[in-house]
Protein backbone atom coordinates (compact mmCIF):
# COMPACT_ATOMS: atom_id res chain seq x y z
CA UNK A 1 0.00 0.00 0.00
CA UNK A 2 2.86 2.35 0.74
CA UNK A 3 5.89 2.72 -1.55
CA UNK A 4 8.78 5.10 -1.04
CA UNK A 5 10.12 6.92 -4.06
CA UNK A 6 13.75 7.99 -3.79
CA UNK A 7 13.46 9.95 -7.03
CA UNK A 8 11.15 12.45 -5.36
CA UNK A 9 13.02 12.88 -2.11
CA UNK A 10 13.96 16.48 -1.42
CA UNK A 11 11.50 18.01 -3.92
CA UNK A 12 9.14 20.43 -2.20
CA UNK A 13 5.62 20.62 -3.57
CA UNK A 14 4.16 24.11 -3.20
CA UNK A 15 0.45 24.74 -3.55
CA UNK A 16 -0.02 28.37 -4.56
CA UNK A 17 -3.31 30.29 -4.67
CA UNK A 18 -4.63 33.83 -4.19
CA UNK A 19 -4.10 33.60 -0.42
CA UNK A 20 -0.43 32.60 -0.65
CA UNK A 21 1.45 29.31 -0.81
CA UNK A 22 1.94 26.28 1.38
CA UNK A 23 3.91 23.05 1.17
CA UNK A 24 2.03 19.83 0.54
CA UNK A 25 2.90 17.07 3.00
CA UNK A 26 2.27 13.57 1.67
CA UNK A 27 3.95 11.75 4.56
CA UNK A 28 0.87 11.41 6.74
CA UNK A 29 -2.00 10.47 4.43
CA UNK A 30 -5.45 9.32 5.50
CA UNK A 31 -7.20 6.37 3.87
CA UNK A 32 -9.53 8.81 2.10
CA UNK A 33 -6.58 10.74 0.71
CA UNK A 34 -4.97 7.54 -0.55
CA UNK A 35 -8.17 6.70 -2.42
CA UNK A 36 -8.22 10.20 -3.90
CA UNK A 37 -4.61 9.76 -5.05
CA UNK A 38 -5.83 6.75 -7.03
CA UNK A 39 -8.74 8.82 -8.44
CA UNK A 40 -11.27 6.86 -6.40
CA UNK A 41 -14.12 8.69 -4.60
CA UNK A 42 -13.86 8.10 -0.86
CA UNK A 43 -17.65 7.95 -0.40
CA UNK A 44 -17.65 4.80 -2.56
CA UNK A 45 -15.57 2.85 -0.02
CA UNK A 46 -15.75 1.65 3.58
CA UNK A 47 -12.42 0.79 5.23
CA UNK A 48 -12.10 -2.25 7.50
CA UNK A 49 -9.23 -2.90 9.88
CA UNK A 50 -8.12 -6.52 10.21
CA UNK A 51 -6.24 -7.34 13.44
CA UNK A 52 -5.67 -10.94 14.56
CA UNK A 53 -8.40 -12.11 12.24
CA UNK A 54 -11.01 -9.67 13.59
CA UNK A 55 -12.51 -7.20 11.08
CA UNK A 56 -13.69 -3.78 12.28
CA UNK A 57 -15.06 -0.85 10.23
CA UNK A 58 -12.95 2.29 10.64
CA UNK A 59 -13.08 5.91 9.47
CA UNK A 60 -11.74 7.16 6.15
CA UNK A 61 -9.98 9.83 8.22
CA UNK A 62 -7.71 7.17 9.73
CA UNK A 63 -4.04 7.89 9.04
CA UNK A 64 -1.62 5.16 8.10
CA UNK A 65 0.64 6.24 10.94
CA UNK A 66 -2.22 5.61 13.43
CA UNK A 67 -2.81 1.97 12.49
CA UNK A 68 -2.05 -0.51 15.29
CA UNK A 69 1.29 -2.32 15.12
CA UNK A 70 -0.53 -5.67 14.96
CA UNK A 71 -2.53 -4.71 11.86
CA UNK A 72 -2.80 -7.58 9.41
CA UNK A 73 -4.22 -5.46 6.62
CA UNK A 74 -6.76 -2.77 5.76
CA UNK A 75 -9.59 -3.64 3.40
CA UNK A 76 -11.00 -0.74 1.35
CA UNK A 77 -14.32 -2.23 0.30
CA UNK A 78 -16.37 -0.74 -2.55
CA UNK A 79 -19.99 -0.33 -1.43
CA UNK A 80 -21.48 -0.39 -4.94
CA UNK A 81 -21.29 -3.04 -7.66
CA UNK A 82 -19.19 -0.70 -9.79
CA UNK A 83 -17.17 -2.41 -12.54
CA UNK A 84 -13.94 -0.49 -12.09
CA UNK A 85 -12.04 -2.05 -15.04
CA UNK A 86 -14.70 -0.63 -17.38
CA UNK A 87 -14.23 2.87 -15.96
CA UNK A 88 -10.65 3.28 -14.78
CA UNK A 89 -7.49 1.92 -16.39
CA UNK A 90 -5.47 -0.47 -14.22
CA UNK A 91 -2.79 1.08 -12.04
CA UNK A 92 0.70 1.22 -13.53
CA UNK A 93 2.95 -1.58 -12.32
CA UNK A 94 6.73 -1.23 -12.26
CA UNK A 95 8.59 -4.53 -12.40
CA UNK A 96 11.73 -2.75 -11.29
CA UNK A 97 12.12 0.21 -8.99
CA UNK A 98 13.31 2.87 -9.11
CA UNK A 99 12.64 3.57 -12.76
CA UNK A 100 14.71 5.93 -14.87
CA UNK A 101 13.63 9.55 -14.41
CA UNK A 102 11.68 11.19 -17.23
CA UNK A 103 12.28 14.96 -17.63
CA UNK A 104 9.09 17.06 -17.28
CA UNK A 105 7.58 17.99 -20.64
CA UNK A 106 6.90 21.65 -21.30
CA UNK A 107 3.32 22.55 -22.03
CA UNK A 108 -0.04 21.71 -20.46
CA UNK A 109 -1.05 18.09 -19.89
CA UNK A 110 -4.47 16.50 -20.20
CA UNK A 111 -5.64 13.03 -19.23
CA UNK A 112 -7.90 10.89 -21.38
CA UNK A 113 -9.63 7.60 -20.59
CA UNK A 114 -10.60 5.54 -23.62
CA UNK A 115 -12.87 2.45 -23.37
CA UNK A 116 -11.63 -0.83 -24.83
CA UNK A 117 -13.19 -4.25 -25.34
CA UNK A 118 -11.81 -5.49 -22.04
CA UNK A 119 -11.81 -2.31 -19.95
CA UNK A 120 -10.21 1.09 -20.40
CA UNK A 121 -6.83 2.61 -21.16
CA UNK A 122 -5.41 5.94 -20.03
CA UNK A 123 -3.60 8.36 -22.29
CA UNK A 124 -1.81 11.60 -21.48
CA UNK A 125 -1.73 14.41 -24.02
CA UNK A 126 0.75 17.25 -23.71
CA UNK A 127 -0.13 20.44 -25.60
CA UNK A 128 2.32 23.10 -26.71
CA UNK A 129 0.99 26.59 -27.59
CA UNK A 130 0.64 25.96 -31.33
CA UNK A 131 -1.48 22.86 -30.76
CA UNK A 132 -3.59 24.60 -28.11
CA UNK A 133 -4.26 27.56 -30.42
CA UNK A 134 -5.25 25.20 -33.24
CA UNK A 135 -7.81 23.51 -31.00
CA UNK A 136 -9.25 26.84 -29.84
CA UNK A 137 -9.42 28.11 -33.43
CA UNK A 138 -11.39 25.01 -34.41
CA UNK A 139 -13.78 25.52 -31.48
CA UNK A 140 -14.42 29.18 -32.37
CA UNK A 141 -14.90 28.39 -36.07
CA UNK A 142 -17.35 25.61 -35.25
CA UNK A 143 -19.20 27.92 -32.85
CA UNK A 144 -19.76 30.58 -35.51
CA UNK A 145 -20.91 27.94 -37.98
CA UNK A 146 -23.51 26.82 -35.45
CA UNK A 147 -24.49 29.97 -33.54
CA UNK A 148 -22.79 33.14 -34.76
CA UNK A 149 -22.98 35.53 -37.67
CA UNK A 150 -19.42 36.33 -38.85
CA UNK A 151 -20.67 39.08 -41.17
CA UNK A 152 -22.35 41.08 -38.37
CA UNK A 153 -19.24 42.08 -36.43
CA UNK A 154 -18.31 41.44 -32.85
CA UNK A 155 -17.17 43.38 -29.77
CA UNK A 156 -15.14 41.58 -27.14
CA UNK A 157 -13.18 42.42 -24.03
CA UNK A 158 -9.54 41.42 -23.65
CA UNK A 159 -8.48 41.31 -20.02
CA UNK A 160 -4.95 40.08 -20.65
CA UNK A 161 -5.96 36.77 -19.02
CA UNK A 162 -5.83 33.34 -20.60
CA UNK A 163 -9.52 33.06 -21.54
CA UNK A 164 -9.85 36.32 -23.45
CA UNK A 165 -6.35 36.00 -24.95
CA UNK A 166 -7.28 32.64 -26.45
CA UNK A 167 -10.66 34.02 -27.53
CA UNK A 168 -8.91 36.87 -29.36
CA UNK A 169 -6.79 34.39 -31.29
CA UNK A 170 -9.80 32.24 -32.18
CA UNK A 171 -11.93 35.23 -33.25
CA UNK A 172 -9.18 36.64 -35.46
CA UNK A 173 -8.73 33.26 -37.13
CA UNK A 174 -12.46 33.12 -37.84
CA UNK A 175 -13.55 36.71 -38.55
CA UNK A 176 -12.06 39.49 -40.62
CA UNK A 177 -10.20 42.12 -38.60
CA UNK A 178 -12.68 44.79 -39.79
CA UNK A 179 -15.44 42.90 -38.00
CA UNK A 180 -13.71 42.91 -34.62
CA UNK A 181 -13.48 45.56 -31.92
CA UNK A 182 -11.48 44.69 -28.79
CA UNK A 183 -11.37 46.73 -25.60
CA UNK A 184 -9.60 46.59 -22.24
CA UNK A 185 -10.53 48.48 -19.09
CA UNK A 186 -7.94 49.91 -16.72
CA UNK A 187 -9.00 50.45 -13.14
CA UNK A 188 -6.33 49.27 -10.72
CA UNK A 189 -8.50 47.79 -7.97
CA UNK A 190 -10.05 45.47 -10.56
CA UNK A 191 -8.24 45.70 -13.93
CA UNK A 192 -4.46 46.08 -13.80
CA UNK A 193 -2.24 48.19 -16.05
CA UNK A 194 0.01 45.17 -16.57
CA UNK A 195 -2.90 43.10 -17.89
CA UNK A 196 -3.85 45.90 -20.29
CA UNK A 197 -0.26 45.96 -21.57
CA UNK A 198 -0.40 42.22 -22.27
CA UNK A 199 -3.72 42.67 -24.08
CA UNK A 200 -2.22 45.46 -26.20
CA UNK A 201 0.71 43.27 -27.21
CA UNK A 202 -1.57 40.40 -28.16
CA UNK A 203 -4.04 42.50 -30.18
CA UNK A 204 -1.12 44.18 -31.95
CA UNK A 205 0.26 40.79 -32.96
CA UNK A 206 -3.16 39.74 -34.25
CA UNK A 207 -3.90 43.00 -36.08
CA UNK A 208 -7.10 43.66 -34.11
CA UNK A 209 -8.36 47.18 -33.39
CA UNK A 210 -7.95 47.62 -29.65
CA UNK A 211 -9.13 50.33 -27.27
CA UNK A 212 -7.64 50.73 -23.81
CA UNK A 213 -10.10 52.66 -21.67
CA UNK A 214 -8.75 54.49 -18.63
CA UNK A 215 -11.02 55.28 -15.65
CA UNK A 216 -12.05 58.69 -17.03
CA UNK A 217 -12.74 57.15 -20.45
CA UNK A 218 -15.01 54.54 -18.86
CA UNK A 219 -16.91 57.13 -16.83
CA UNK A 220 -17.44 59.26 -19.93
CA UNK A 221 -18.53 56.40 -22.16
CA UNK A 222 -21.01 55.12 -19.58
CA UNK A 223 -22.47 58.57 -18.88
CA UNK A 224 -21.47 58.65 -15.25
CA UNK A 225 -22.08 61.71 -13.11
CA UNK A 226 -19.24 60.76 -10.75
CA UNK A 227 -15.86 59.05 -11.04
CA UNK A 228 -15.09 55.36 -11.23
CA UNK A 229 -13.31 55.64 -7.88
CA UNK A 230 -16.46 57.02 -6.25
CA UNK A 231 -18.64 54.32 -7.82
CA UNK A 232 -16.25 51.60 -6.64
CA UNK A 233 -16.12 52.98 -3.10
CA UNK A 234 -19.90 53.18 -2.95
CA UNK A 235 -20.24 49.65 -4.37
CA UNK A 236 -17.73 48.25 -1.86
CA UNK A 237 -19.54 49.89 1.03
CA UNK A 238 -22.84 48.44 -0.12
CA UNK A 239 -21.72 44.94 -1.09
CA UNK A 240 -18.17 44.52 0.41
CA UNK A 241 -15.02 43.45 -1.42
CA UNK A 242 -16.45 39.96 -1.80
CA UNK A 243 -18.58 41.29 -4.66
CA UNK A 244 -15.56 42.72 -6.51
CA UNK A 245 -16.01 40.39 -9.49
CA UNK A 246 -19.64 41.41 -9.92
CA UNK A 247 -18.52 45.03 -10.11
CA UNK A 248 -16.02 44.12 -12.82
CA UNK A 249 -18.61 42.16 -14.78
CA UNK A 250 -21.03 45.10 -14.59
CA UNK A 251 -18.42 47.50 -16.05
CA UNK A 252 -17.30 45.13 -18.81
CA UNK A 253 -20.81 44.24 -19.96
CA UNK A 254 -22.11 47.82 -19.95
CA UNK A 255 -19.01 49.04 -21.83
CA UNK A 256 -19.29 46.24 -24.39
CA UNK A 257 -22.93 47.13 -25.07
CA UNK A 258 -22.04 50.80 -25.58
CA UNK A 259 -19.20 49.96 -27.97
CA UNK A 260 -21.42 47.56 -29.92
CA UNK A 261 -24.02 50.30 -30.41
CA UNK A 262 -21.32 52.74 -31.54
CA UNK A 263 -20.09 50.30 -34.20
CA UNK A 264 -23.49 48.99 -35.23
CA UNK A 265 -22.74 45.47 -33.96
CA UNK A 266 -25.10 43.25 -31.98
CA UNK A 267 -22.68 40.47 -30.99
CA UNK A 268 -20.67 40.54 -27.77
CA UNK A 269 -18.16 37.72 -27.35
CA UNK A 270 -16.86 36.65 -23.95
CA UNK A 271 -14.29 34.05 -22.97
CA UNK A 272 -16.55 31.94 -20.77
CA UNK A 273 -14.86 28.54 -20.57
CA UNK A 274 -16.07 25.08 -19.58
CA UNK A 275 -15.52 25.51 -15.85
CA UNK A 276 -17.00 29.04 -15.86
CA UNK A 277 -20.29 27.71 -17.19
CA UNK A 278 -20.20 24.61 -15.02
CA UNK A 279 -19.73 26.83 -11.95
CA UNK A 280 -22.68 29.03 -12.99
CA UNK A 281 -24.82 25.99 -13.75
CA UNK A 282 -24.05 24.41 -10.36
CA UNK A 283 -24.62 27.67 -8.49
CA UNK A 284 -28.03 28.16 -10.06
CA UNK A 285 -29.17 24.55 -9.57
CA UNK A 286 -27.99 24.18 -5.97
CA UNK A 287 -29.88 27.37 -5.09
CA UNK A 288 -33.05 26.21 -6.86
CA UNK A 289 -32.89 28.64 -9.82
CA UNK A 290 -33.29 27.98 -13.52
CA UNK A 291 -29.88 28.36 -15.20
CA UNK A 292 -29.30 31.12 -17.73
CA UNK A 293 -28.90 30.12 -21.36
CA UNK A 294 -25.59 29.19 -22.95
CA UNK A 295 -23.64 29.24 -25.23
CA UNK A 296 -25.73 32.16 -26.55
CA UNK A 297 -27.58 34.54 -24.24
CA UNK A 298 -29.87 37.31 -25.48
CA UNK A 299 -29.73 40.69 -23.74
CA UNK A 300 -32.20 42.96 -25.48
CA UNK A 301 -30.82 43.80 -28.92
CA UNK A 302 -27.48 42.19 -28.15
CA UNK A 303 -26.40 38.56 -28.23
CA UNK A 304 -23.81 37.31 -25.74
CA UNK A 305 -21.64 34.75 -27.54
CA UNK A 306 -19.51 32.18 -25.71
CA UNK A 307 -17.32 30.70 -28.48
CA UNK A 308 -14.94 28.80 -26.15
CA UNK A 309 -17.64 27.40 -23.85
CA UNK A 310 -16.52 23.81 -24.40
CA UNK A 311 -12.81 24.50 -23.76
CA UNK A 312 -11.32 23.79 -20.33
CA UNK A 313 -9.53 26.75 -18.81
CA UNK A 314 -6.15 25.00 -18.89
CA UNK A 315 -6.45 24.68 -22.67
CA UNK A 316 -7.10 28.41 -23.04
CA UNK A 317 -4.17 29.31 -20.79
CA UNK A 318 -1.95 26.94 -22.80
CA UNK A 319 -2.41 29.17 -25.87
CA UNK A 320 -0.20 31.93 -24.44
CA UNK A 321 1.87 30.39 -21.63
CA UNK A 322 4.20 33.39 -21.38
CA UNK A 323 1.29 35.27 -19.81
CA UNK A 324 -0.31 32.53 -17.71
CA UNK A 325 1.63 32.64 -14.42
CA UNK A 326 1.47 36.44 -14.30
CA UNK A 327 -2.27 36.23 -14.91
CA UNK A 328 -2.75 33.80 -12.05
CA UNK A 329 -0.64 35.84 -9.63
CA UNK A 330 -2.58 39.02 -10.34
CA UNK A 331 -5.81 37.46 -9.14
CA UNK A 332 -7.32 39.05 -6.05
CA UNK A 333 -8.48 37.13 -2.95
CA UNK A 334 -11.95 38.69 -2.93
CA UNK A 335 -14.91 36.46 -3.71
CA UNK A 336 -17.94 34.88 -2.10
CA UNK A 337 -17.92 31.47 -0.45
CA UNK A 338 -20.57 30.05 -2.79
CA UNK A 339 -18.66 31.32 -5.82
CA UNK A 340 -15.49 29.64 -4.54
CA UNK A 341 -17.38 26.41 -3.93
CA UNK A 342 -19.01 26.47 -7.37
CA UNK A 343 -15.66 26.82 -9.14
CA UNK A 344 -14.06 24.19 -6.90
CA UNK A 345 -16.79 21.69 -7.77
CA UNK A 346 -16.69 22.63 -11.46
CA UNK A 347 -13.01 21.71 -11.62
CA UNK A 348 -13.53 18.44 -9.73
CA UNK A 349 -15.70 17.06 -12.54
CA UNK A 350 -13.06 16.61 -15.23
CA UNK A 351 -10.52 15.84 -12.50
CA UNK A 352 -12.69 12.91 -11.39
CA UNK A 353 -13.24 11.66 -14.93
CA UNK A 354 -11.98 13.27 -18.15
CA UNK A 355 -14.60 15.26 -20.08
CA UNK A 356 -17.37 14.48 -17.58
CA UNK A 357 -17.89 18.22 -17.09
CA UNK A 358 -18.23 18.73 -20.85
CA UNK A 359 -20.79 15.92 -21.10
CA UNK A 360 -22.80 17.50 -18.27
CA UNK A 361 -22.71 20.94 -19.92
CA UNK A 362 -23.80 19.57 -23.29
CA UNK A 363 -26.55 17.44 -21.74
CA UNK A 364 -27.88 20.28 -19.61
CA UNK A 365 -27.93 22.61 -22.62
CA UNK A 366 -30.12 20.14 -24.50
CA UNK A 367 -32.35 19.32 -21.53
CA UNK A 368 -32.93 22.98 -20.63
CA UNK A 369 -33.61 24.19 -24.17
CA UNK A 370 -36.81 26.24 -24.01
CA UNK A 371 -36.90 26.55 -20.23
CA UNK A 372 -33.88 28.67 -19.38
CA UNK A 373 -34.03 31.28 -16.65
CA UNK A 374 -35.35 34.72 -17.57
CA UNK A 375 -33.51 38.02 -17.65
CA UNK A 376 -35.86 41.02 -17.56
CA UNK A 377 -34.60 44.45 -18.62
CA UNK A 378 -35.12 47.34 -16.23
CA UNK A 379 -35.26 50.53 -18.31
CA UNK A 380 -34.48 52.87 -15.44
CA UNK A 381 -31.27 51.08 -14.41
CA UNK A 382 -30.50 49.66 -17.87
CA UNK A 383 -29.85 46.32 -16.19
CA UNK A 384 -31.03 42.80 -16.92
CA UNK A 385 -32.43 41.30 -13.73
CA UNK A 386 -32.41 37.59 -12.99
CA UNK A 387 -35.40 35.73 -11.53
CA UNK A 388 -33.76 35.21 -8.13
CA UNK A 389 -33.05 38.90 -7.48
CA UNK A 390 -34.84 40.00 -4.30
CA UNK A 391 -36.79 43.29 -4.25
CA UNK A 392 -34.62 44.70 -1.44
CA UNK A 393 -31.45 43.99 -3.42
CA UNK A 394 -32.92 45.52 -6.58
CA UNK A 395 -33.81 48.70 -4.68
CA UNK A 396 -30.31 48.81 -3.19
CA UNK A 397 -28.74 48.64 -6.64
CA UNK A 398 -31.22 51.16 -8.02
CA UNK A 399 -30.30 53.71 -5.34
CA UNK A 400 -26.58 53.13 -5.88
CA UNK A 401 -26.74 53.60 -9.65
CA UNK A 402 -28.91 56.71 -9.29
CA UNK A 403 -26.06 58.32 -7.35
CA UNK A 404 -23.56 57.80 -10.17
CA UNK A 405 -25.42 57.71 -13.49
CA UNK A 406 -27.60 60.25 -15.27
CA UNK A 407 -31.26 59.26 -15.35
Amino acid sequence: MVRSNPLGVGVRLELEDVLGSRTLDEADLTLGQILAAHRLPETLFQPYLVVDGTTTPISLATRLTDLPARTDRVILRAIRNTLFPAILPPSSKHDTFPRAPVPPKPGVGFRQVQPTDDGAVEAHVNLVPTHARDLVREQVSEFFRSYGSPDQGCVFGVSGGGDSNALAYGLRATLDASQLVAFTLVFEPVFSVAAASRATVLCGELGIAHQVLQPDDVASKLGMTSSLDELYADFSDAFTNEALHFFGTFLILRTARRLADEHGFNQLAFGYNREDLLAELLFMLMNGYRPLSYPVRTLGRHRILMPVWQCPKLLLDACHPRFSLDNYRERDPFTTRQRSLAFFLAHTMDSSYPSFGLSLLQGASTALDGCWGDLVHDDEMDLFIAQQAEPASIDKVRDLLARHFAS
